[in-house]
């Protein structure tokens, strides 16, 4: 058994003199202040700080830092394996499950606090234990729990984190459960794929977000203007809104991963991707990549967007488009709640389409467009992963809510049930939604993608604020990309 020197307090602050980072949980408390680079990285959150956040990747000494955190943290599970105390299931009490939330629309959040309430009345050998986090601390919490090996036992988080965080051992493989074959039959194939990594499952797909245009029919509509289905179609429409105090389009431009996701619909759309076949190299900064981008400037250009878009993050578009100034924007399926309860926006002004396409396909792949898929997955330093199997297949399996698709829960179900003969769903426009996802491509399934949606959002915001021409932000996004990608 190891021992803990744990009452020393040198123990309690992460020093730049010693060897490695102390693994006790005090030492990362966010009050605690220290000279090592490498012990802040856990709480680090490059999207909150410093006047340009992507500085923090472009400094050589903090992306060292970085692309040596897997290292770190495997042999810190080792190390805190010994050291950790037996939580598991007690003879004649019943086992806590703790479950962290992360994000979600208010409906869901409604929903999953009386599900919870409803599990536990019902069940004596499990009780859970529900906590809401933010969604912008997703990451630094799967990094700093994986750390210290202890935190919940079941998350809700984004598909991208199957990869990174099933690779560092952060998180539980399905397969391990004797019914799983029996689950995965009931859910749609095409999520799976997003939540494999080395040819194992870790995370249930739950929900699906494909990207699609959101468009205001009333400013549409007084306008005498059809939807797009190209660019070249979108551009034509520009010239109507001159002068009008509305814009065609609006999107996030910021440096964000906001913006990412609208770039990215764009670059699958015209046949681009992420990276080369065999993922060596950043793709993005092709023929396709270069022609979303050179679009988008054309309609900032032309005043078709916001002036003020360059620095707009979710909250800002949603504001923008819900209050009437804008016609189209890129969304997905949560669009229709957020606008509603957050803007009290009439959804009779309210439609879906498909995002629009170059009239001539450019990229040497199909056209897609942006799927994104959220998780529920057991964490791998659980005690209790039989239980926290149990609690996901009662609340986001079983639970009837999965079956019929409602837009309070922010995406579409990924169940097959869902999709069944005589469905009725509240959703506007369904049928574009699943039609988008049918066709969707998720973010590469790469351990480094986070760092490479950041790269993608500086560049568009480079292009956009006039700091760099399109080329020469793709092209300086996909050299930073690079270097990333030869850790691998």
């Amino acid at each position: 058994m190891v021992e803990c020197a744990l009452a020393d307090a040198k123990w309690q602050w992460p020093d730049p003199e010693s060897l490695g980072l102390v693994v006790q949980k005090v030492v990362y408390a966010r009050n605690v202040e220290s000279n090592s680079l490498l012990a802040k990285v856990g709480h680090y959150n490059p999207c909150l700080h410093w006047n340009n956040p992507c500085c923090l990747m472009h400094h050589p000494r903090i992306y060292n830092s970085v692309m040596s955190l897997k290292k770190i943290l495997v042999l810190l599970i080792v190390i805190l394996a010994g050291c950790s105390g037996e939580d598991g299931p007690r003879p004649g009490e019943p086992t806590t499950v703790v479950l962290w939330e992360f994000g979600g629309v208010p409906g869901l959040r409604d929903w999953v606090q009386v599900a919870v309430e409803e599990f536990n009345t019902s069940r004596s050998d499990i009780q859970i234990e529900l906590e809401f986090r933010d969604w912008a601390t997703q990451r630094e919490s799967l990094i700093s729990t994986t750390i210290v090996g202890d935190g919940p036992d079941v998350v809700r988080v984004h598909h991208k984190y199957s990869v990174e965080f099933g690779e560092l051992g952060g998180l539980y493989p399905l397969q391990g459960f004797p019914d799983f074959p029996q689950v995965k039959e009931r859910v749609l194939d095409n999520v799976w794929e997003l939540v494999e990594y080395d040819g194992k499952h870790y995370g249930l797909p739950v929900t699906m977000l494909p990207l699609i245009l959101a468009i205001n029919t009333e400013i549409m509509g007084n306008k005498g203007l059809s939807v797009p289905e190209t660019w070249e179609e979108m551009l034509a429409l520009g010239p109507a809104f001159a002068g009008s105090g509305v814009e065609l389009f609006t999107m996030p431009g910021g440096v964000n991963l906001d913006t990412a996701y609208r770039f990215l619909p764009l670059l699958y759309k015209a046949g681009g991707r992420v990276f080369n076949d065999d993922w060596t190299k950043a793709a993005f900064n092709g023929p396709a990549g270069l022609a979303a981008l050179e679009f988008l400037m054309t309609m900032k250009n032309q005043g078709y967007m916001p002036p003020g878009g360059a620095a707009y993050a979710f909250d800002e578009n949603a504001a923008h488009w819900s209050t009437g100034r804008a016609a189209l924007s890129i969304e997905g399926p949560w669009w229709q709640d957020i606008v509603h309860g957050n803007y009290e926006f009439d959804l009779n002004n309210l439609s879906l389409a498909q995002v629009p396409r170059p009239t001539e396909h450019i990229g040497p792949h199909e056209s897609r467009t942006l799927l994104d898929v959220i998780m529920v997955s057991i964490t791998g330093y659980s005690k209790v992963p039989d239980e926290a199997w149990e609690v996901i297949k009662a609340l986001y399996l079983d639970h009837p809510v999965w079956r019929q698709p409602n837009p309070i829960m922010g995406g579409i179900p990924t169940l097959q049930a869902a999709y069944a003969e005589g469905v009725q769903s509240d959703y506007i426009d369904l049928h574009q939604l699943a039609e988008a996802g049918a066709n969707g491509l998720g973010w590469p399934g790469h351990p480094a993608v986070t760092q490479v949606q950041r790269y993608i959002a500086d560049a568009v915001n480079m292009a956009l604020t006039g700091t760099m021409t399109p080329k020469e932000a793709l092209d300086f996004a996909a050299e930073e990309v690079n270097e990333v990608l030869l850790d691998y």
